[in-house]
């Protein structure tokens, strides 16, 4: 295996701190998207905001380790965040879906590759800069509004009941959960058909034989088959590779009747109520309640902007750029210029249109070495923080610190998984602790009994998926992956954002 390094690319950057952005990018993106999903980078001023270092992104810390966020909201007029999204911005999503799953790789005249490449490129950054900075950071800045000015009038301790306030809402998040959470019950108590959905899932095909099973799973594809891990091109969607969403189907069909994700986000909602009932009540005679009141409304649209942009926005478009990469694959491999589709991740954006364009293709060896380099960085966890130093915290023999997201305390053996490729290891009950949690996880929250991350703060999305489950969660940790091993029985408290580590 290669030995992997991480090295700044000017000796002047180790003036600075560099996180590791795991959050939003957690796995290692392959040479064609390591200059950002967007396309050519554009030119930056010194010192970058962003390095990508063996594929992964690290971002330029402020003082206290923060990533630098816009400070002020876009006007939308009249519309909230969700209306923007549904009204505005979902129309476009799936225009662009649609304009990339249909590309034809074949009719691109020769000489207008750089054209149609950066064309494509432009549109997909409007679009989704435009989801992301008008709808989610709306949708965050109003949440975090309520949430702080609630603590403000009633106190910090009831932060929880503020997040509270914000939780149980339709999202197609838990929308998918609930639709494997079915396909899981269709097959309860039914050996034969598990047999059958196991042996689909060793061969991934993704047929049982069942006819009925079939077709309901084929239902399921049809709207949630763009599913795609860690946003990386060159991992398989669900459609390509059902094997994920078999085993989540078998798993759900030996869950415990109260782990059902329906049953779940109906506790949230019946909470909520309760919460809401008492601001209301409050409000007639506090005017601080009264504005809390007011802004409710806009703050609750967290949850569905956050998810619905999630699986709608960004898990079907990088499906789609896959789609599209792959379709310029095959036409590389109809021109011999490549043995494989797949081959196409690991030429760099701008070999790739040379080789299009008539120029010397990257061959064979080149293709091997880069796809060998590529899997030793994604075996290698990323350190940290690179070059000066996060102020030190106070630390405690036997505690790990990070940020309560979800409350409640939770004992139980820790389950630490690095990829979702290793997620059938979780046991029912255990403590998940992971780098981050995306999309592709939620389904998991319904077997694990507490999520520790490294990565996240109290309204990303472990935090709200963790609250939606009921389920005691603590973020940004920053190297609980690393301190907790694998087995170790543990103590998470997620309200105090503690996590302990106990004998046993």
């Amino acid at each position: 295996m290669t030995s992997v390094e991480f090295v700044l690319p000017d000796p002047e950057l180790a003036e600075y701190t560099w996180v590791y952005e795991n959050e939003h990018g957690p796995a290692s993106q392959p040479p064609l998207t390591r200059g950002g999903s967007f396309g050519r980078p554009a030119e930056e001023s010194w010192p970058p905001a962003r390095l990508v270092i063996n594929g992964y992104s690290y971002y330029r810390a402020g003082p206290a380790g923060e990533m630098p966020m816009p400070g002020t909201m876009p006007d939308l007029g009249d519309a909230t965040a969700f209306e923007t999204w549904e009204r505005r911005w979902l129309p476009e999503v799936n225009a662009l879906f649609d304009a990339l799953t249909s590309f034809d790789a074949a009719s691109v005249p020769e000489g207008e590759w750089r054209e149609t490449l950066d064309r494509q490129a432009t549109e997909f950054g409007r679009v989704f800069a435009g989801v992301h900075g008008e709808c989610v950071l709306t949708s965050g800045h109003l949440a975090q509004d309520f949430v702080d000015g609630y603590c403000e009038a009633l106190g910090e301790a009831r932060r929880a009941d503020a997040h509270a306030l914000l939780q149980g809402f339709p999202n197609q998040t838990l929308d998918r959960a609930i639709a494997l959470w079915e396909l899981g019950r269709e097959v309860r108590g039914n050996p034969g058909m598990q047999a059958a959905l196991r042996d689909a899932a060793a061969t991934g095909t993704g047929l049982t034989g069942h006819a009925d099973f079939d077709e309901r799973f084929a239902g399921f594809l049809e709207e949630f088959g763009h599913t795609i891990d860690a946003q990386v091109p060159d991992a398989p969607t669900w459609r390509e590779d059902t094997r994920p969403a078999l085993a989540l189907v078998l798993r759900y069909a030996n869950e415990p009747e109260d782990a059902a994700p329906a049953q779940a986000a109906a506790e949230q909602v019946a909470r909520r109520e309760r919460l809401e009932q008492e601001l209301r009540a409050l409000a007639e005679s506090d005017e601080r309640a009264r504005e809390l009141l007011k802004g409710l409304p806009g703050a609750q649209e967290l949850l569905p902007v956050r998810e619905d942009h999630n699986t709608l926005c960004d898990q079907r478009l990088g499906a789609a750029s896959r789609y599209r990469w792959l379709g310029i694959g095959r036409l590389l491999m109809d021109r011999r210029l490549a043995e494989a589709e797949g081959d196409v991740f690991y030429f760099a954006l701008e070999e790739l249109t040379e080789t299009l364009e008539g120029g010397t293709p990257l061959g064979t060896q080149a293709i091997e070495e880069r796809r060998r380099e590529q899997a030793a960085y994604r075996s290698t966890q990323p350190p940290p923080v690179l070059g000066q130093p996060l102020a030190a915290e106070a630390s405690t023999t036997g505690m790990l610190r990070g940020t309560g997201a979800s409350p409640g305390v939770y004992r139980g053996r820790a389950r630490v998984i690095r990829s979702l490729a290793e997620a059938d290891r979780l046991g029912h009950g255990e403590a998940l602790v992971c780098g981050v949690t995306a999309p592709t996880w939620t389904p998991y929250f319904a077997v694990a009994g507490a999520v520790v991350t490294d990565a996240g703060g109290a309204l990303s999305h472990t935090a709200v998926v963790a609250r939606e489950y009921g389920i005691p969660a603590v973020v940004g940790t920053r190297t609980g992956t690393r301190a907790i091993e694998d087995g170790t029985l543990i103590e998470v408290d997620g309200s105090e954002g503690t996590v302990r580590f106990l004998q046993g």
